[in-house]
């Protein structure tokens, strides 16, 4: 059994650009991300994977193992299934370069759930805080009786007709096995996709179940400055509800 790490890491991002190579405390943020995988037992190979001189030096400067791929894709897991073409990996793990807490111990998680489940595809879950819950960049599930996603949104989800409080978020970190990558690959972004800007949900209008493992890690995706600023403060044992 052979896992691959990967993380596509883009220069360009809509609501902050540059993210993946920014300083924090010193370090890109991407660093922050490659040495937290580096640390999974269950990894047999890390890389990251761009299309930009400047994140692809970044990650030379601090001896990460990268490796430029180049293409028009639609999603960060395209730009993998692109570089796994004639690779012998049995599972991929797509690790977001904006998720500078992770750890190994959580990618670890995530490997076992996809593997010793021998599931095609795997995800991590969390507690969703009241605070995140009306935030569109905290992506919220609903999940069935087993644990598999039913749907993903950008929206509060459920719908709050009476009172509920146990909402659910989606921690971007996938497991795919490399066969079903591969087959996702070949197909075409979904209208669902297109219309909430996310990815997984041309997994599941495709026809394909995720597996989802609930974590109780901290993790702090940054996809804008004022996630940023949330990071730092957790950084410095400050307040980040807000």
């Amino acid at each position: 059994m052979k896992v691959a790490v990967l993380i596509p890491a883009r220069f360009s991002s809509s609501r902050f650009e540059g993210k993946v190579i920014y300083p924090i405390k010193g370090k890109p943020m991407v660093q922050w991300v490659y040495e937290g995988v580096r640390n999974s037992k269950l990894k047999d190979f890390v890389a990251v994977l761009t299309d930009d001189d400047r994140v692809f030096n970044a990650v030379k400067s601090f001896g990460g193992n990268v490796f430029m791929v180049k293409g028009d894709f639609a999603s960060g897991s395209d730009r993998i299934a692109k570089f796994c073409e004639g690779r012998d990996f049995d599972y991929v793990v797509n690790m977001q370069a904006d998720e500078p807490l992770i750890d190994g111990k959580t990618i670890d998680l995530l490997i076992s759930c996809a593997v010793e489940t021998n599931e095609h595809i795997a995800t991590l879950v969390s507690k969703c805080d009241e605070y995140e819950a009306d935030d569109p960049n905290v992506v919220k599930v609903v999940l069935d009786n087993e644990g598999y996603a039913m749907y993903f949104s950008r929206s509060r989800i459920p719908y709050n007709r009476n009172v509920f409080k146990d909402y659910i978020k989606h921690i971007g970190i996938y497991a795919y096995s490399k066969d079903a990558l591969i087959k996702l690959n070949k197909t075409e972004p979904s209208v669902l996709e297109k219309v909430e800007g996310l990815e997984q949900l041309r997994v599941l209008q495709n026809g394909f179940k995720i597996k989802t493992c609930y974590t109780n890690k901290t993790l702090i995706g940054v996809d804008t400055k004022k996630d940023l600023e949330r990071l730092i403060f957790y950084l410095e044992g400050k307040d980040v509800k807000r």
